[in-house]
């Protein structure tokens, strides 16, 4: 990578986690205080970020990862955070945050090319209630609308992920995409 390709990375990257970090704290309210300097915030950003692109990106490059090693990179990130525990009311960041955090990033990484299609989207209260929709036009019942900053652990992203699966299989004009290719094609329907 010449300097200015590595120029253009960095920017890149510096972007995608101002993004990134904007779309999983939005409405979080993580922080212990609304006071915390922005200097102890920052150090937490800068490690997580850290964190996921030293020991969890590389994984996502070449090969597709499985649920399961998804599900376990998102509880990594999850206690990661807990290395910052004197910021946050729970002492980390829950499942559902890390899970937006990563799966955004990796959308985001995805969207420009730098890795394979990751294995899940970014679970948010928009993509509940697109998916509930378009089974409902199916016949089909959806899950119970659950906000995504309250997951504790996996068990409502997982019912989430197999209802788009099944929206995927039921439903013709989704055939053969990914679960990214289908989150980009609801929000493009929006």
């Amino acid at each position: 990578m010449t300097i200015v390709e590595k120029s253009q990375y960095n920017f890149i990257q510096n972007e995608i986690w101002i993004l990134t970090f904007g779309g999983a704290f939005q409405r979080a309210n993580i922080y212990i205080s609304k006071d915390l300097a922005e200097q102890k915030k920052g150090v937490f950003k800068k490690g997580i970020r850290v964190f996921i692109e030293t020991t969890i990106l590389d994984s996502y490059k070449t090969t597709i990862v499985s649920d399961a090693a998804h599900i376990e990179n998102i509880k990594k990130v999850s206690d990661y955070s807990s290395n910052y525990s004197e910021l946050f009311n729970n002492e980390k960041i829950n499942f559902g945050i890390a899970q937006k955090m990563l799966n955004l990033y990796l959308k985001y990484m995805w969207s420009l090319g730098y890795i394979q299609s990751p294995p899940h989207f970014p679970v948010d209260r928009i993509i509940q209630e697109l998916l509930n929709k378009e089974l409902k036009g199916l016949g089909i019942k959806g899950e119970e609308l659950k906000a995504w900053t309250q997951f504790t652990d996996e068990h409502h992203y997982v019912k989430v992920i197999n209802n788009a699966r099944e929206l995927i299989s039921k439903k013709e004009s989704f055939a053969n995409h990914s679960l990214a290719e289908l989150e980009l094609s609801l929000f493009q329907r929006r």
